[in-house]
């Protein structure tokens, strides 16, 4: 059984460095064109930490299988 868990941890480890850099590519081109971006999260689901600097909030949260940047503007249920 600790096999398992050791394997899941190796996959967890070689895909956070993808997740971050393809995430940081969204958070750069946003940035380079002038658009605000309220958050930078590696994972998904409740936040394990986090912090502000300028107008971004940076997290790391629970689910560790992906990532997003939410831009200024981005939410659909806020009128245009």
């Amino acid at each position: 059984m600790p096999e398992i868990f050791e394997k899941i941890l190796i996959f967890m480890l070689f895909l956070a460095p993808l997740i971050f850099f393809h995430e940081l590519g969204h958070f750069f081109f946003a940035r380079l064109f002038g658009v605000r971006v309220e958050v930078f999260s590696i994972g998904f689901g409740p936040k394990l930490f986090s912090f502000k600097r300028g107008d971004t909030q940076y997290a790391f949260s629970i689910i560790p299988l992906g990532g997003y940047v939410k831009m200024f503007g981005d939410d659909p249920l806020t009128p245009k």
